[in-house]
């Protein structure tokens, strides 16, 4: 088998073992935008509710939901972070696009979080529905 046919088999394998699961118990948990904004207003006085930016630290700066807590997806400490919430707490996740949202909420189910959303289609198509973000002093 050439090399790059190898490369090619190993990323397909990947896929499926890892991001298509995330993928598919993350669709159950979508929420469009105005829906997203909807869950906040219901929420603004649950303690409980917790939104999470999991995009770098230059882009939450640059904007973000009103209320987020960032927490870098990519971070080293994401899992232990993470892990210190309640396990009660109602969640929404969000990223850029909408491609770490899936695998956060599939670490966050592993730590036995039941309560969580994701925007669909991330930080992006927030600012697309015209909806309001707020911005960290520098």
């Amino acid at each position: 088998m050439s090399n790059s046919r190898f490369h090619g088999v190993l990323a397909l394998v990947f896929w499926i073992v890892f991001v298509l699961p995330g993928i598919a118990v993350a669709s159950d948990h979508l929420l469009p935008p105005l829906e997203a904004q909807k869950l906040i207003d219901e929420n603004k006085d649950n303690p409980k509710f917790v939104i999470i930016d999991l995009r770098s630290k230059k882009e939450f700066d640059e904007g973000h939901i009103e209320g987020a807590k960032w927490v870098h997806y990519y971070a080293t400490n994401f899992k232990r972070i993470i892990s210190q919430l309640d396990r009660g707490s109602k969640i929404l996740l969000y990223c850029q696009k909408g491609r770490q949202s899936p695998l956060a909420l599939r670490a966050l189910d592993k730590l036995r979080f039941t309560d969580m959303y994701i925007l669909d289609g991330g930080f992006d198509e927030w600012i697309n529905a015209g909806l309001p973000t707020e911005y960290s002093s520098f």
